[in-house]
């Protein structure tokens, strides 16, 4: 059933199985009485126990036992149910399973640049994939570093791709100091390929300025080639391969015989082979080989000798700049070597250029056919540099797409732990196939995230948007729950701090997959028998994981009262932060009630949750199953009537979280006792000077708006007349650059959470959810009704706003960032480059909503 159930009120006594306060005082009082009367008895009840008869004896040792026994069995049988339900996958077919998605589908999109972490990473869809990559020598003050996995800390000047289709090509710019790298890749498919085809590097290293470049002018990169399976491969030195370019081959399992060729090595060329499992160190082996290769002999280069049997093999290339190297992969290469020569002529020198132009023009006119932003400019609502930043951001979410293979580790729930002390539990190995929030600082698959994603993605492509989706929905467990944040492999969880590596099973990340699926849904019928059938398909086949997954939050993430929710997993017991985060819900430290508990009521979660319920209708409908229930769902959990006695603070005027509240809550330095050393140390702690109380939460922000994001709010209401007045007030959201995430009359305003935790959702501009204010403006815009005007108004100023902020601040930086600082003339904030959801710019450009 998917009805929200009725709950008795309870105390939260009751609810955790604890004695109430009195009952407290009262076991304490007897306890400290029965104290004194052991000691006035001496030994008097061990003289009494040694005068009980044997048998009586025996009985009670073994009664003891028997207990002791049924404990430890109850306990191990509780945590092998937890642990089946954690790790087991939901017993249903697997949406990726779909014949749509085999075939050519899966050949087309097995090679691609997926390793998202590295400033060029090729591999393939499969857990032992082949990799390959780029490396460089970095000179900043006086110092060499290698470049390798996107860093904040290179100091780059840019990089990102300036075009890429997600398919079949992609063209990149690094600039590094004053050299410009420009990295070009593309595939084909060729009749005498193996499975996935052929593909195709290009590297041209160029200056950006007339002075030279390190050392008078010269150059190091490398390139590399990987077997994650261990397979050994064979190196050609110069001038001992049988064929003109040859420079390194092997043997996949997948993929026959391959050869790599390469064009413009002449000159300075060395290299180095490894035995190794470990791709995430190859960095680390590479700087390590340099640094000895430095002391022993005076420069930084390889050492042209490999191990036994290598299954890496890196080449460094040193030239003097400007300079352009190309490298030809070929898969089930045959012994015809004029053939082989054939293939790499048509992947190397003229025939590259030939084929990287022809993906140039196909992703521009591309572009142009599904965004339409051309229109815009001759109607100069838009301008051309726009429309390179809208080209910018698509490419780089789909160039930020990935490929990653592994098992997540699931948090033991508290108590379950067993005696070794082992704290995770490994879910089954999986695939994951999605894009990425940043490819320096996230880039893995983050759950709340790919739902943003998808709403671009599904535009440009609507099958590679399924092929993502089904990914996701194969991860959902047997109770309906999927890891909100994907770490899959040893080169995903490099990039991980500890602390946010086990994923828990009690906390959930909003179900923003929901909005993509609906707009498949809505649109079905729009489209042409091949492509409706293979959405109806796809919905069809996702639909029993939906409905666990909707079950899961409506079973896990309810209230004490009939129709809320909360966001399960804040910290009750955290002394540190000023307010405990609320990671699950996504909005990481915006203000909720400052004492966690079950009494607590979450808006956005109720608004996320009435949204799911109507899109799970929409679904079931369009695929002939049964709706009724969802449905009667969606109506009462959109119900104005039950929204305002839950939600609305009438003395404020706006929706809000209801909790046990105090707003007298500050961080204070403490002398404390470090438990580990004894030794005094200071800290900043959470310090409490109001008791609290169940009421609604004061602030103002993003979290108010959820129900006119969700467009739950009637157009003739006062209450939109209200918010729309709201939005627009500077002292509140309104900046030029965009709407803030907290208003500047909250306590929490730009509060840190923690001595190094500073202000996240607490008022900087995060273009998610500006996306999502901007959509219901539109609608509210085309609504008939009292606000009509306004709303309309508002839509042109914003949209205009986040437009001129985030193209000015992408020429002024060279990068789409995290958030944008209202407190500083909307500069990037935080991490980049942010290519997830802040590329939605492109669908506020086009006005795609």
């Amino acid at each position: 059933m998917v009805t929200i159930q009725e709950r008795r009120p309870f105390k939260e006594e009751e609810r955790l199985g604890v004695p109430s306060l009195a009952a407290g005082k009262a076991a304490k009082s007897s306890h400290k009485g029965a104290r004194k009367r052991v000691k006035k008895r001496g030994n008097s009840v061990f003289s009494r126990f040694q005068t009980c008869p044997p048998v009586a004896v025996l009985c009670f040792v073994l009664s003891s036992f028997f207990i002791l026994l049924i404990v430890m069995v109850g306990r191990r049988d509780g945590l092998q149910e937890s642990r089946f339900r954690a790790i087991t996958p939901l017993p249903v077919p697997k949406v990726m399973e779909l014949a749509q998605f085999q075939g050519k589908h899966r050949e087309d999109l097995f090679w691609g640049t997926y390793r998202p972490n590295l400033y060029l990473g090729i591999r393939s869809r499969t857990p032992k994939s082949l990799l390959a990559g780029l490396m460089w020598l970095g000179f900043n003050n006086g110092v060499y570093s290698l470049r390798h996995t996107c860093e904040n800390s290179d100091n780059l000047s840019k990089y990102g791709w300036l075009r890429h289709d997600g398919l079949a090509y992609g063209r990149q710019e690094i600039i590094d100091q004053n050299v410009s790298i420009q990295t070009s890749f593309v595939k084909k498919r060729d009749p005498s390929s193996g499975y996935g085809g052929d593909w195709a590097l290009r590297l041209s290293v160029q200056n950006t300025r007339k002075e030279d470049v390190g050392d008078h002018g010269i150059f190091s990169v490398f390139f590399y080639i990987a077997d994650e399976a261990g397979q050994s491969m064979h190196v050609w030195p110069k001038g001992f391969s049988p064929k003109e370019k040859l420079i390194v081959s092997g043997a996949n399992e997948g993929i026959g015989h391959w050869e790599i060729h390469a064009k413009g090595m002449e000159g300075d060329v060395s290299y180095v082979g490894f035995h190794t499992l470990n791709m995430h160190n190859l960095t680390q082996l590479v700087w390590q080989t340099l640094q000895i290769q430095a002391w022993m002999n005076g420069r930084m280069q390889l050492p042209d000798a490999f191990e036994a049997s290598p299954n890496v093999m890196v080449f460094q290339i040193t030239k003097k700049i400007p300079f352009e190297l190309d490298f030809v992969f070929l898969s089930g290469v045959s012994q015809d070597v004029t053939e082989v020569q054939r293939r790499v002529d048509s992947l190397s020198g003229h025939g590259l250029s030939r084929r990287l132009e022809e993906g140039e023009s196909s992703f521009e006119d591309r572009f142009e056919k599904v965004f339409n932003l051309h229109r815009k400019v001759k109607m100069k609502v838009l301008d051309e540099k726009s429309v390179e930043v809208g080209k910018a951001a698509l490419s780089n979410l789909l160039g930020g797409i990935g490929y990653f293979f592994g098992q997540s580790k699931i948090a033991v729930p508290p108590g379950l732990q067993d005696r070794k002390g082992q704290n995770y539990w490994l879910y089954w190995p999986a695939a994951l196939y999605t894009a990425v929030p940043s490819r320096s600082t996230f880039p893995r698959g983050f759950l709340w995230d790919e739902g943003f994603h998808q709403l671009i993605i599904r535009r440009w492509d609507q099958k590679l948007s399924m092929d993502i989706l089904g990914h996701w929905l194969d991860l959902i467990n047997i109770d309906g729950w999927i890891p909100r944040e994907q770490i899959l492999g040893a080169e995903a969880l490099s990039k991980v701090p500890e602390e946010f590596v086990l994923q828990h099973t009690s906390n959930a990340n909003p179900p923003t997959l929901f909005m993509v699926l609906r707009e498949f849904a809505t649109e079905m019928v729009n489209l042409e028998r091949p492509y409706k059938e293979e959405v109806r398909l796809f919905l069809e086949r996702s639909l029993p994981r939906l409905e666990a997954w909707f079950n899961w939050f409506n079973t896990t993430q309810v209230g004490k009262v009939r129709g809320s929710y909360f966001w399960h997993g804040r910290d009750s017991n955290n002394n540190r932060e000023l307010n405990p985060k609320t990671l699950s819900s996504g909005l990481d430290d915006y203000p909720r009630a400052s004492h966690p508990s079950s009494e607590e009521r979450h808006i956005d979660l109720q608004s996320w949750m009435a949204f799911a319920a109507s899109s799970m209708a929409l679904i079931s409908q369009l695929v002939g199953a049964e709706s009724a229930n969802y449905e009667a769902t969606a109506r009462e959990l959109s119900n104005i009537k039950l929204l305002n006695k839950l939600y609305y603070d009438s003395d404020r005027g706006h929706y809000s979280d209801y909790g046990n509240h105090t707003e007298e809550v500050r961080l204070q330095w403490k002398i404390l006792e470090d438990p580990q050393t004894g030794h005094s140390i200071r800290q900043l702690v959470r310090v409490v000077l109001q008791q609290p109380r169940l009421q609604f939460i004061p602030h103002f922000g993003y979290i108010s708006l959820f129900p006119f994001i969700m467009k739950m709010i009637p157009a003739s209401s006062p209450i939109l007349g209200k918010h729309l007045e709201f939005i627009r007030d500077e002292k509140l959201l309104w900046t030029e650059y965009g709407l803030r995430s907290l208003a500047t009359t909250s306590s929490m305003y730009m509060k840190f959470n923690t001595e190094h935790d500073p202000p996240y959702w607490r008022g900087p501009i995060w273009i998610n959810l500006n996306f999502l204010v901007l959509a219901s403006l539109h609608h509210y815009s085309e609504e008939p009704g009292p606000h009509k005007s306004n709303a309309t108004h508002l839509y042109m100023q914003l949209r205009e706003n986040l437009i001129r902020n985030i193209v000015e601040r992408f020429y002024e930086s060279g990068y789409l960032w995290e958030q944008y600082d209202n407190t500083a003339y909307g500069k990037g904030k935080g991490s980049y480059p942010f290519t997830g959801w802040t590329s939605l710019i492109l669908l506020v450009m086009a006005e795609l909503y």
